[in-house]
């Protein structure tokens, strides 16, 4: 399948000022120079899963490997979207497995409309996941006869598969990165971020296909000016380009049953925090719209004791940044960045 990776050329300034950031990028210049050139050489590859969904991933591998890291995305998302970032760790010697989910970028959609954001059961995340990381990663000789570290990385939906993934298989990974995860939704209606779950359970007794919100919510691409995902504005834009010259990425708004079935393991992520076994760095994005953080608080103050886990460093608060953190602008993303491989290089 060929695809088209468009590039912003033009050097972009954004006027906007964080109280300690001035949202000044250089990720064209980057791309153009280093990221694209990488990004050719990246071979697309496709697993069938026992059910017949098709899957699609990508494992990159560099010269000397010291760990594999696997890049969970969020609701919405492409691997096709994590270039850089897969350009970033593979630098530092990381294999990179990235992979979209079922439902979303291009692997199998669920519905017949493919613009509807919506999951059966949200439990098959983590078993396709699960299939995916014992047939690619865990089953490769190389891999196996090294004894390669295993890393996490989650974003927002991505950041609660990978928790429940954590929870139910605590033997898999060594140490975890989690990037604005949905540990809770804000959701907020009129009383309280649960306000839409409560909602999606009596809607759902309906109807599981039809959009969250009683309204159709197709792919549109929207303007950089007053978006809740980054302060970035040349990855705003070259995110934009990609889904509009690859128009087989783009999704929707989410169904009542997507929205169902996120709320219905949301409460796992505290209750079932005892039985996660590697520390976990949580990075909260303070200007974040998107996702609950009172709920990452709440996850990291259950994490807190568990004497084989705990949030790295308490749950760590990036100040200036919006919901999307490995998008963000220079200054706030390679903080981020730093971050995660800190962790993953810690003893």
């Amino acid at each position: 399948m060929k695809f088209y990776y468009s590039l912003i050329a033009t050097a972009l300034v954004c006027g906007a000022m964080t109280a300690d950031v001035q949202a000044v990028d250089n990720f064209a210049t980057l791309y153009q120079q280093q990221v694209q050139p990488f990004w050719q050489t990246v071979t697309p590859q496709q697993l069938k899963l026992s059910d017949g969904t098709g899957l699609h991933y990508v494992l990159i591998r560099p010269e000397q490997v010291k760990a594999t890291v696997v890049v969970v995305n969020g609701r919405t998302e492409s691997y096709l979207k994590y270039q850089e970032l897969a350009y970033n760790l593979t630098e530092h010697g990381y294999q990179v497995l990235m992979f979209d989910h079922r439902g979303q970028g291009l692997s199998t959609r669920l519905t017949d409309n493919p613009y509807k954001g919506h999951v059966d059961d949200f439990q098959h995340y983590i078993d396709d996941m699960h299939q995916l990381i014992s047939r690619v990663v865990l089953a490769d000789k190389a891999q196996a006869d090294q004894k390669l570290p295993m890393y996490l990385i989650g974003h927002s939906m991505g950041g609660a598969i990978s928790t429940l993934y954590l929870q139910q298989h605590p033997q898999v990974f060594q140490k975890a990165a989690l990037s604005a995860p949905m540990h809770g939704i804000n959701g907020k209606l009129a009383y309280d971020e649960w306000d839409a779950c409560r909602l999606a359970s009596t809607v759902t007794l309906f109807s599981t296909e039809g959009y969250a919100g009683f309204a159709d919510k197709p792919y549109v691409a929207g303007s950089f000016e007053g978006n809740e995902l980054t302060g970035s504005k040349q990855r705003y834009q070259w995110m934009q380009s990609l889904y509009q010259d690859n128009p087989q990425l783009q999704l929707g708004g989410a169904t009542w049953g997507w929205l169902d079935q996120a709320c219905s393991v949301l409460p796992l992520m505290q209750q079932q925090a005892n039985k996660i076994k590697i520390p976990v760095l949580v990075m909260q994005a303070e200007l974040d719209s998107l996702v609950s953080a009172h709920a990452q608080q709440e996850f990291c103050t259950a994490l807190a004791e568990n004497p084989d886990s705990g949030c790295v460093g308490g749950l760590q608060v990036i100040k200036g940044a919006k919901h999307e953190l490995l998008f963000e602008q220079d200054a706030i993303r390679q903080q981020v960045l730093d971050k995660v491989l800190v962790h993953f290089a810690s003893e």
